[in-house]
């Protein structure tokens, strides 16, 4: 097949998961090339916004033909900017079908606004298009502002939602979640998004005796991934269990100030390491000196960074506001959120749990979500949509040629 990708937004305001499955289909056979076009903020990004290229250009991102653009936003103006990305969105698709000719399919990740702006496409060039949805209900709220449910841009990605020839959720909660949003009168279903499990593989551990006992929490800093619980649960694990554990920190804002004034306020200074934001490589290397990964969400459209712990051979302590789809069974303990006392004892069952098997682990994360699992049901889907768009395309043609010899027969 030839796939059209086209994310909502991109590195280096993340987006990645639309690589990582490009990368994926790619390793079934298919041409997969992605238009991105980056909404550059002035306020988080001022020398990108400064210094945007606002023609098309074309990059090479891990095997992957990327064309990118950037797009100076207007502070305050979103139906503006809105607009004006998927116009952009729309020139960047017609300068592709000439260069490329018609993809078979538009993929589009996260339905704001990739996914009306692949609608658009849609409708203009008879493309069928899916839409690819990660986003969780509280990120759609905060861009609805004050009007919340009557914001208007409601109706319109109601609409790409319907018009969608399918919509897969990360997450069966996130669908359930989000229905009160967008409604379900919509063709659905639900494929995890995919892991490098080349990259995140598994590295026996060094037994525990003689050594602290490690947790890592890797998530950016921001009341939903429940840091306050988190160090909560993590002092009294400590004052309890009368151990030495230590805790390391990384993601966005977890080298602040704020964050710091945090930590000192459960007293837990000496166990904890702040690193703030890291590459991959220095993911891995935390993850590498760990033997459990902790994240006391709040709520999770999915949770991918439960699933690379695991991968690398070690447990997870999360909350039940994690998706049940990456609650591997004998690698994942949960605590109900905002309980840090239960979290705490999470701790300890994971310290204590001599039978912990990290390679059979590692092995069933693979078996559910690697690139080529989630690359070949990715493929089924799309196969299955390219299939009814020409059954329906094909009777929708025969039926106006029917119409039209009818009038022409009245004439």
């Amino acid at each position: 097949m030839h796939i059209l990708e086209i994310p909502s937004f991109f590195p280096p305001y993340g987006g990645l998961f639309c690589l990582e499955q490009s990368k994926a289909l790619v390793k079934q056979g298919h041409t997969v090339r992605i238009i991105a076009n980056l909404n550059v903020s002035a306020r988080l990004s001022p020398s990108l916004w400064l210094h945007s290229h606002t023609h098309s250009y074309d990059v090479n991102m891990d095997g992957i033909h990327v064309t990118r653009r950037e797009m100076r936003a207007i502070p305050f103006c979103m139906k503006h900017n809105v607009d004006r990305w998927c116009s952009i969105v729309g020139e960047m698709a017609d300068e592709y079908i000439k260069k490329y000719g018609k993809p078979d399919i538009l993929h589009a990740h996260c339905c704001a606004w990739a996914g009306y702006a692949a609608m658009l496409v849609s409708r203009k060039h008879n493309i069928p298009y899916v839409v690819t949805e990660h986003l969780a209900p509280e990120l759609h709220l905060k861009q609805f502002g004050k009007d919340g449910i009557n914001s208007w841009q409601v109706p319109l990605l109601q609409e790409a939602f319907k018009k969608a020839s399918r919509v897969i959720f990360v997450s069966e909660e996130l669908a359930h979640d989000l229905e009160p949003l967008f409604g379900s009168d919509f063709n659905w279903q639900v494929v995890s998004n995919t892991i490098d499990t080349n990259v995140f593989v598994y590295k026996k551990r060094k037994p525990l005796e003689g050594r602290t006992f490690t947790i890592c929490c890797l998530a950016i800093f921001i009341p939903l991934k429940g840091y306050d619980v988190l160090y909560k649960a993590f002092a009294e694990f400590i004052q309890k269990y009368n151990t030495e554990a230590q805790l390391l920190v990384a993601g966005a804002g977890t080298n602040s100030k704020e964050m710091e004034k945090l930590v000192d306020k459960y007293g837990i200074g000496k166990h904890v390491k702040l690193y703030g934001e890291l590459d991959r490589n220095g993911v891995l290397d935390i993850l590498y000196k760990s033997d459990c990964l902790a994240l006391a969400t709040r709520n999770e459209a999915q949770g991918l960074v439960l699933l690379e712990a695991m991968s690398t051979g070690i447990q997870v302590v999360t909350t039940d506001r994690t998706p049940k789809n990456v609650h591997i069974e004998g690698g994942c303990l949960i605590a109900p959120y905002n309980r840090a006392d239960i979290m705490a004892k999470r701790f300890a069952e994971a310290m204590h749990n001599t039978s912990f098997d990290g390679k059979a682990i590692s092995d069933c994360v693979k078996s559910l979500v690697s690139p080529n699992v989630i690359g070949k049901q990715l493929t089924d889907i799309f196969k299955s949509v390219i299939s009814s768009y020409k059954t329906q395309y094909s009777e929708q043609s025969l039926k106006n040629t029917v119409m039209l010899r009818t009038s022409l027969k009245d004439v």
